[in-house]
């Protein structure tokens, strides 16, 4: 008995770590992303924000500017790069730093990686678009 729950409460682990959960939107909204040699690439948040990476206006949601994580030539965006949102293996990806000192990282995985969350996660569960 004791085995099989705590053979659920792993599992229930896994299948939530790395996600974005709609009541934490409030908490990230603002938050700025800081690259590991310490660029500043903009903030999460809704599209209106002037500095967010879902506002099709900013440098930092656009697909020609070094400084956005959507552009797949630049060192935080292609798929390949140490430093890329978009490279599962990245070993420093972008981080989050929320207002309250809350560092997570932005990245696509991987996914058993709580402290990893992915930017399409925040766009869509937060509706950010």
């Amino acid at each position: 008995m004791k085995r099989a729950l705590l053979i659920t409460a792993l599992f229930s682990m896994v299948i939530h770590s790395g996600e974005v959960n709609s009541w934490e939107c409030n908490k990230f909204d603002g938050a700025k992303i800081i690259s590991q040699d310490g660029e500043y690439l903009g903030q999460l948040g809704p599209s209106w924000n002037r500095d967010s990476i879902f506002n099709s206006s900013s440098e930092y949601s656009s697909t020609w500017s070094s400084d956005s994580i959507f552009n797949d030539n630049s060192k935080h965006g292609n798929s390949y790069s140490s430093t890329s949102v978009f490279n599962e293996s990245a070993s420093s990806p972008p981080q989050i730093i929320t207002d309250d000192g809350d560092v997570k990282y932005l990245s696509i995985g991987p996914s058993w990686d709580s402290n990893r969350l992915n930017p399409y996660d925040f766009k869509y569960t937060c509706d950010w678009d």
